[in-house]
């Protein structure tokens, strides 16, 4: 079975109902009719927990974001490996020698990548030009192309 992480970026679009949003919605049509997994890493669900607690209702949000997972099928996984771990700060650090090509990136980004790369065939975001050249030995996939 072929499994695709999912960026923080693709859950927001149709929980905000942003521009990306029909399209991120035809995606998870996709991958549910093609029978791919979905998972997110963890720091990913932080990042959405993150929303949650900033909201003025973090009740109804968390009910939304954990109904959205549930109805996608999307697996939150934990990292737990120092493998992970040692690769985000080689993906860091070369950014941080100058290979980020201009664009500013926090470590939490970096740990995504690297566990997206290690559950993953493909990592799905709308923010192509901030994975794009990590150097990342899985594809880095918009929604509509993936």
């Amino acid at each position: 079975m072929i499994t695709y992480s999912l960026d923080t970026s693709v859950m927001v679009s149709h929980l905000r109902d942003d521009r990306f949003a029909d399209e991120s919605d035809r995606f998870l049509r996709r991958a549910t009719e093609k029978k791919i997994r979905l998972v997110m890493p963890d720091v990913v669900y932080a990042e959405l927990y993150t929303g949650i607690y900033l909201s003025d209702n973090p009740k109804s949000e968390e009910v939304a974001v954990q109904s959205f997972l549930a109805v996608n099928s999307i697996e939150v996984r934990m990292s737990r490996s120092l493998k992970i771990a040692k690769r985000a700060g080689e993906l860091y650090s070369k950014h941080l020698k100058g290979t980020g090509n201009g664009i500013r990136r926090i470590l939490p980004d970096f740990l995504i990548a690297a566990q997206a790369e290690a559950l993953s065939e493909a990592f799905i975001t709308w923010n192509i030009p901030d994975y794009k050249n990590l150097g990342l030995k899985i594809p880095v996939l918009s929604p509509d192309k993936a």
